[in-house]
């Protein structure tokens, strides 16, 4: 054989087999893609109360289309997301229209997604979201949507300016690690006839999720918001610098979780309020007795059984799980409550446990009370109270002018600093009529609640507690 003839033939059936594979690799990456779209539905139904259907999927060589169904049935609106998948490693059909990035990948896909009604599956009046999603080959993918800026005008005169949504969400293959942020610059509704007005601005989420223990989700996640206003002119309030925080730490098998509020001032007319700040923290949760729950809890919510049947299972099921977490010896702390005030700095702190390891709380609730033991405190600044209890004394004063047990020349007194003293002399009767601070005791310069557990009973400041009596008697 002629060896002048052997390397063309070699180098022609090699560039055979190469253009074999790329025509077949399409092929057969879309046939994969179709099999991971319709995996992904099925889990995300099972593991939520939304029920996700996948409609219309028409597989091509080199590209597909779908369409997906997102429905509640006790919503009258559903989402429906039209997807183009362009299969791997190259994107033929995206490369043909000048898209021209050659990193390889099993699949880009192309989402329209939009609200519309349940019935008839007409969109509402909100602007659909795009959504870029690419499929590694190693299985892991990445997710950006865009939703556009829309401002329109209502039928009641109300002016909605909604300045857009973008966000990105990366995956791995096998839906265990999830790592999510959002962004919403601004939404606005104005109503000048009814002076009714509300803004928001800043908003960001972020998550970090991975599964651990027993099929728990262990990450953090944060809801912050640079400002919120509403009302208009003597009724308008800011809210400026809102964060939502929270976290889920493995510990053992258990759960330990922290929460925060925090929120940096409050501006009104009546003055400026802030910062303030809650930390709960919970410790000693069993990750495997939550993911049951929850899976009970989804399943549950797609039986479509009666509201009260429903209600009914949710309570027993609630009442199973707070005696099987019992077992651990769960721990609520308070490890910082604080709001300040231009008269002074609301505070407390606490902590309860629930320890139920030789009780069965779950067939006998209770003893509930006898397995929670703990205590919290509030301190109150007595400028505090005064403020909060000056609009009550400002009612009872009117009364007596519509009674007119107040002449017009006492009436006139009443600037703001007969006002002050007045409120300083009968600030100790009305202390001890109003129903929250009657309970409260002066320690020097503030005063007090403590609430606590103990062997059962529930004590008001180291004292037994019993509701009040009130009986109304017919004539």
């Amino acid at each position: 054989m002629n060896p002048k003839r052997i390397v063309p033939a070699v180098a022609t059936s090699a560039f055979g087999l190469l253009l074999l594979a790329a025509l077949a690799l399409p092929y057969w990456l879309g046939r994969e893609a179709e099999k991971n779209y319709h995996a992904i539905l099925d889990q995300l139904s099972r593991g939520n109360w939304l029920l996700f259907t996948g409609k219309n999927y028409q597989r091509g060589w080199f590209s597909s289309t779908a369409e997906t169904i997102v429905h509640q049935p006790d919503i009258p609106f559903e989402i429906v997301a039209r997807h183009r998948i362009s299969h791997g490693p190259f994107p033929w059909d995206r490369i043909l229209e000048g898209d021209w990035r050659l990193v390889p990948v099993q699949a880009r896909i192309s989402s329209e997604v939009f609200v519309a009604e349940a019935q008839t599956g007409k969109p509402l009046a909100f602007p659909p979201l795009t959504a870029d999603t690419t499929f590694q080959l190693n299985g892991d993918g990445v997710v950006h949507v865009e939703m556009p800026p829309v401002k329109q005008t209502t039928a009641r005169n109300q002016t909605i300016d909604w300045r857009g949504l973008s966000g990105d969400l990366t995956f791995d293959r096998e839906w265990k690690k999830f790592l999510l942020d959002v962004r919403m610059p601004a939404l606005s509704i104005t109503a000048p006839e009814q002076q009714a007005n509300m803004g928001l601005s800043g908003l960001r989420l972020h998550s970090d999720m991975h599964e651990g223990v027993a099929g728990y989700f262990f990450g953090e996640g944060a809801l912050t918001v640079d400002q919120i206003d509403f009302g208009g002119g003597a009724g308008h309030v800011v809210l400026r610098g809102l964060e939502i925080s929270s976290s889920a730490r493995p510990a053992a098998d258990n759960v330990n979780m922290a929460l925060r509020y925090k929120l940096d001032d409050i501006l009104s007319a009546q003055g400026h309020l802030g910062p303030g700040e809650l930390v709960i923290e919970v410790r000693q949760l069993d990750a495997a007795s939550l993911v049951k729950f929850k899976n009970a809890i989804d399943t549950l919510s797609r039986a479509k059984l009666p509201p009260p049947q429903a209600a009914l299972i949710l309570a027993g099921k609630g009442l199973t799980l707070l005696g099987e977490l019992s077992k651990k010896n769960p721990e609520l702390e308070i490890t910082r409550l604080s709001f300040k005030t231009p008269d002074g700095e609301i505070s407390g702190k606490g902590k309860f446990v629930l320890n139920g390891r030789q009780r069965d709380i779950a067939h006998n609730p209770m003893q509930l009370l006898s397995a929670l033991s703990g205590r919290f405190e509030m301190s109150f600044p007595e400028p505090v109270l005064k403020r909060m209890l000056t609009p009550t004394i400002r009612r009872d004063i009117e009364t007596f002018r519509q009674s007119g047990a107040l002449s017009p020349g006492d009436l006139a007194q009443l600037d703001p600093q007969a006002m002050a003293g007045i409120v300083d002399r009968v600030f100790p009767q009305y202390l001890a009529r109003n129903e929250f601070t009657r309970l409260l005791v002066k320690d020097k310069d503030v005063y007090k609640l403590e609430v606590s557990f103990r062997q059962g009973q529930l004590l008001i400041n180291g004292q037994p507690w019993h509701m009040p009596a009130r009986v109304a008697l017919s004539p």
